[in-house]
């Protein structure tokens, strides 16, 4: 993207929806959009502050026991938190992009009856890689800024973040068992009102994949042990996909089309 101070100045003050399963990318997306000035409000970031921050505390250690199992924090829990973060000053001038919230028709609700949402990305990731692709490529995370990483896309030095330079570890809920069940969760109470969303807000779909018919530089692409990744799509085929600077870019030219 060529144009990005363009850019900026027609996204300052949008507020953007990311919606999508666990492990298509929202955090990383999130930041794509944060380097254009929006605020990110995270709602597992958030949490992950309050369990550091009120380790002994009735709250966190609630929170801390659902996050370890995969399961969802109670409405009563994150609503009041992520509505105090979009109603701040910050937010409010610069806009913001939400990651992980809502996630549920009850927050979703509240959401969209308090704040006007201009814009819904929903990040489209084949079921096989959520489910196998985390682990395989060894999903990592930085402890301090919550930066993503994997065999993929590494960081340039192990266990060191390229963005903050914090350490990168493995993230506790990053197997199999853990990982169905929130996908499980994911499609009984979120994914099940989309439909209502796409009623009040526009949404536009960024997917991961890479058709074969599509030309494109083998550097946007994700390699593992030196070789192009393909992986299985939902309709049963294989196809490659985009790596970190190939899904920025994706991001930033779509949002070029529909702002500027």
């Amino acid at each position: 993207m060529e144009d990005l101070e363009n850019l900026k100045a027609a996204i300052q003050g949008k507020k953007i929806l990311l919606f999508g399963p666990p492990g298509c990318g929202k955090g990383n997306r999130s930041r794509d959009l944060e380097a254009l000035g929006l605020v990110h409000v995270s709602s597992g970031i958030v949490l992950r502050a309050k369990v550091c921050d009120e380790p002994d505390s009735e709250l966190s250690r609630k929170a801390s026991h659902l996050m370890e199992r995969g399961e969802l924090v109670p409405d009563d829990i994150i609503v009041p938190i992520i509505m105090e973060h979009m109603n701040g000053t910050e937010c409010r001038t610069n806009g913001f992009v939400l990651d992980g919230f809502p996630r549920t028709k009850a927050q979703s609700d509240v959401l969209f009856s308090q704040a006007h949402i201009d814009f819904v990305l929903y990040l489209d990731v084949p079921r096989k890689f959520l489910l196998y692709g985390i682990v395989e490529g060894n999903r990592r995370i930085c402890v301090d800024c919550a930066t993503g990483y994997s065999d993929f896309d590494p960081p340039k030095k192990e266990s060191v973040c390229d963005r903050c330079g914090g350490k990168v570890i493995t993230r506790a809920d990053d197997n199999i068992k853990i990982i169905e069940n929130r996908l499980a969760l994911y499609d009984e109470q979120t994914k099940s009102f989309l439909p209502d969303i796409a009623s009040k807000a526009n949404v536009e779909i960024l997917p991961i994949i890479v058709s074969d018919e599509e030309v494109i530089d083998d550097k946007y692409l994700k390699h593992l042990k030196g070789q192009v990744y393909r992986v299985e799509t939902d309709q049963g085929g294989r196809a490659r996909m985009l790596n970190l600077e190939g899904m920025r870019n994706r991001l930033y030219n779509l949002l070029a089309e529909k702002f500027m």
